[in-house]
């Protein structure tokens, strides 16, 4: 990534591309930060403050040309290098995750699923195949892939993650409710389910 960017910064980032996105469909050539702030129910100034922090200025009274600022974030958030990557655990939500297309618009490539279930290696789902985990450094080998998405279950994902890093895993998007302790060359990102859920509720004031 060329700019240092907060997590929070990214995640609004994604946000802002979402809607330009939307309006690249429509032929829209240009967007406010007023309608970017609108949309997403945040501070104008602070959609201002983001897209200055990745060189990008708008002209007064007309905004932003979509095209341009939609290739600026996709460049800066490096959606158009593909990356290869590996499900762990061919269970509803492995599955779920490895048949869901949009992600090849971002640049996640998702070549096949692993498991140690005998009854599911060699199924398919959506021409990807499940293999079995002791292979899966012969398959790191023959395609690159250094991404792993974890979704095992909280008792073994240690034990599974200490086997895919020694098979080249270098980078671990982790959906197991587990903290994971790993070598310092290896990068974990967390996805807390659960605790998204709770911050919804919390924003919601759902009863």
């Amino acid at each position: 990534m060329k700019h240092t960017l907060s997590q929070r910064t990214i995640n609004r980032l994604t946000q802002y591309h979402t809607i330009l996105r939307e309006y690249s469909k429509k032929d829209i050539e240009n967007i406010t930060s007023a309608q970017i702030s609108s949309f997403l129910k945040i501070d104008e100034t602070q959609v201002r403050k983001d897209l200055k922090s990745i060189n990008c200025k708008g002209k007064c009274k007309v905004g932003y040309v979509v095209s341009e600022l939609k290739n600026i974030i996709e460049d800066v958030l490096d959606y158009k290098t593909t990356k290869k990557a590996f499900v762990i655990g061919a269970g509803n939500l492995g599955i779920a995750l490895s048949k869901y297309s949009k992600f090849s618009e971002f640049g996640l490539e998702i070549l096949g699923l692993f498991d140690i279930n005998e009854a599911k290696i060699g199924k398919k789902f959506d021409n990807k195949e499940i293999y079995h985990l002791s292979t899966l450094k012969n398959k790191i080998e023959e395609t690159g892939a250094n991404i792993a998405i974890l979704t095992i279950p909280n008792k073994v994902a240690q034990e599974v993650a200490d086997e895919i890093i020694k098979a080249g895993i270098k980078y671990i998007w982790n959906f197991a409710p587990s903290i994971l302790t790993v070598p310092d060359d290896v990068k974990v990102w967390n996805e807390n389910l659960i605790g998204s859920f709770l911050q919804f509720c919390a924003i919601s004031d759902i009863k």
